[in-house]
């Protein structure tokens, strides 16, 4: 009986040291993996670069809009010139007055909250503005024309209104009130241009698509015709 019970203490005792052992295991084993992602992160951070706050996304992107906004109100007097319908004129020059607005009131944040102004290009306005230029030097003046330029500004409506969006959020977990309301004013008429823009480009669809119609429509009688020039002064037997 002794020697049972014996053997059963040193069981027990081998279990735990080998549960011990399993354990220390386990645990070098995490303290490795954690060691390495540790050692990882630590090489893909630079040493100049330092911990980024929600205050710093804000002012970023403050610096971004600016940028966007200064490159619009460079842009849109030729959008506005190259327009066929006068509605689509009217529409673009109104809404550069609005982004000169949006231009004073976004210094007027910077400057309270004391960020460097003009340090920053907004590369996404700068790629579609470039589009919009692509659509006038393409594109000959009409309502088609119109229409690829309504596309392109409801493509810089839409990345302003996800912007100003994403700014008023910022201001308003920071606790910036007076900032958010400010933002959210812009944030509005964005919307509501890109509203305006989606109105009007269905009466402007209608006209291009009337005009493609018959464009294609005299493109078929032209193209009859040439075939029925083709086949005279030969004969049947053919």
């Amino acid at each position: 009986m002794a020697k049972k019970t014996g053997t059963k203490t040193g069981t027990k005792r081998g279990t735990k040291a080998i549960a011990k052992t399993a354990t220390k295991n386990q645990t070098a084993k995490k303290g490795n993996a954690d060691g390495l992602g540790l050692s990882e992160m630590i090489k893909g951070t630079s040493a100049d670069q330092k911990q980024k706050t929600l205050k710093d996304l804000l002012e970023d992107g403050l610096k971004d809009m600016l940028s966007a906004e200064k490159q619009l109100v460079e842009a849109l007097p030729k959008v506005a010139q190259a327009a066929y319908s006068e509605e689509l004129q009217d529409a673009v020059e109104h809404h550069l007055e609005q982004t000169k607005k949006h231009v004073s009131r976004l210094e007027k944040i910077m400057s309270y909250l004391k960020v460097e102004q003009g340090s920053k290009e907004c590369e996404a306005m700068k790629g579609l503005i470039k589009e919009a230029d692509e659509i006038i030097k393409n594109f000959p003046e009409g309502p088609v024309r119109d229409s690829a330029l309504i596309i392109g500004a409801q493509k810089v409506e839409h990345y302003e209104i996800a912007s100003y969006g994403s700014l008023c959020e910022l201001a308003d977990v920071l606790g910036l009130n007076k900032i958010h309301d400010t933002l959210g004013r812009t944030l509005d008429e964005e919307e509501q241009t890109d509203q305006d823009l989606t109105d009007l480009a269905m009466e402007i669809n209608d006209e291009a698509m009337e005009l493609s119609e018959n464009f294609d429509e005299d493109e078929e009688m032209n193209s009859s015709g040439s075939k029925s020039k083709g086949n005279r002064g030969y004969g049947t037997s053919l």
